[in-house]
C-alpha cells in the first residue's frame, strides 16, 4: 500500500506550537546580527546617536530585504494575505523588498533627508496597519518580515519591529536624534 506523502510536501505555514521558544530563534539571531553590525560599524562610544540609529535602521532594512529576496515569488504571494497594498496591487510584493533595500542603503549612507524619513514612516504605518488588521482577526499566520525562509509567526513582535522603524524615522525627521 502506497503512503500519501502529499501532506509532507506542503507543510501548513500557519501552524506554530504556542509553548515553543524555538519559533523565535531565527528572529532573535537576525536581531543579534543587526545590533552587532551596528555596534561594530559605529563604535558605539564615538558615533553620534543619529549615526547609530541610521546604521541600525540600514542594517534592519537590508537584512530583512535579503530574506524576502531569497524567494521573492513566495514572499509576494504570501504578502498578499495580509498587506493592504499587496491585496489590491499584486506587484507590490515584488516591489516592496527593493524599497526596503533602497531604504537600508540610504540609511547606511547616513543620508539625512526628510523624504527618506517620510517614506519610512509611511511604509511603517502601512505595515503596522496591515499587521493590526490580521492580528485583530485572530488568524494564525506566518510573518513574512523574514521572507518565507525563516518561519516566525505574525504576532505583536511583527508590529513592534516596524513601529520601531517608523518611530525612529519620525525622531530623525523631527531632529530629535541630532
Amino acid at each position: 500500500m502506497a503512503k500519501d506523502h502529499s501532506s509532507h510536501m506542503h507543510p501548513e505555514p500557519t501552524t506554530f506550537p504556542d509553548t515553543s521558544y524555538r519559533k523565535w530563534i531565527p528572529l532573535t539571531v537576525v536581531f543579534i546580527y543587526i545590533f552587532g553590525l551596528t555596534a561594530i560599524s559605529t563604535k558605539l562610544n564615538s558615533a553620534p546617536i543619529y549615526t547609530i540609529v541610521s546604521y541600525l535602521m540600514g542594517y534592519f532594512f537590508i537584512v530583512f530585504s535579503l530574506f524576502k529576496m531569497i524567494d521573492i515569488s513566495a514572499f509576494a504571494i504570501g504578502y498578499q494575505e495580509y498587506d493592504i497594498i499587496a491585496k489590491r496591487f499584486k506587484a507590490w510584493g515584488y516591489i516592496y523588498p527593493f524599497i526596503e533595500l533602497s531604504l537600508g542603503v540610504m540609511y547606511l549612507l547616513v543620508i539625512n533627508n526628510p523624504a527618506l524619513h517620510i517614506i519610512t514612516i509611511l511604509m511603517s504605518l502601512i505595515i503596522c496597519l496591515s499587521v493590526l488588521i490580521k492580528l485583530a482577526k485572530h488568524e494564525k499566520f506566518q510573518c513574512l518580515c523574514l521572507g518565507t525562509v525563516l518561519k516566525v509567526p505574525l504576532t505583536i513582535v511583527s508590529l513592534v519591529e516596524y513601529a520601531a522603524m517608523g518611530i525612529m524615522a519620525a525622531a530623525m525627521l523631527l531632529g530629535l536624534l541630532s
